[in-house]
């Protein structure tokens, strides 16, 4: 089992930025998971194996067993309500997690109707530094450096404070407190 060769100083990964800017609430840990698939991203490659130990080395944060499977049975629960053109559309971006047993790593399979938000990234997306987003240390670090990312080139974007709570999963998109 290889680890993944990351130069850190360089990488850069593509979000689409329906994630960047989408209103869900995901731990460190599954952003950490979500921003390795997207470093390692191949076109129409759907399955990508994560190994522990390359997150560990990169953020140097230990995970266990147990958080690791509470983290990726939220990831897999976790739905992305997207508004299109003439449609409303919820999806999930992943469709199974598996763990090879003795080698700590896991596989992720991203799920076909989220193929456009991983691949089709031709407008619309935001770039981050690996290496900056992984060294965040919270889940709103991570956002807010995505979200700052997604509008640097256009000088900064302004929010509603109630909808900026919506985005980092402080406020029930249904009003409820």
């Amino acid at each position: 089992m290889e680890l993944m060769d990351i130069d850190l100083q360089n990488k850069v990964v593509f979000q689409h930025n329906v994630i960047t800017s989408g209103r869900y609430d995901y731990s460190s840990c599954m952003l950490d998971i979500l921003f390795m698939v997207l470093s390692g991203l191949e076109q129409n490659k759907l399955e990508y194996t994560i190994h522990v130990q390359d997150i560990e080395q990169i953020t140097g944060r230990k995970w266990n067993y147990d958080q690791l499977k509470t983290n990726t049975e939220d990831l897999m629960g976790r739905v992305y309500e997207i508004q299109l053109e003439k449609s409303f559309r919820q999806i999930t971006l992943f469709s199974l997690v598996e763990y090879l047993d003795g080698t700590g790593s896991f596989d992720l399979v991203i799920n076909d109707y989220a193929r456009p938000y991983f691949f089709e990234l031709k407008n619309g997306f935001t770039l981050l530094e690996l290496k900056s987003v992984l060294g965040c240390k919270s889940k709103h670090a991570k956002r807010i450096y995505g979200l700052a990312c997604q509008w640097r080139s256009t000088g900064g974007k302004e929010y509603p404070l109630g909808e900026f709570k919506e985005i980092l999963g402080l406020k029930d998109p249904k009003g409820k407190e």
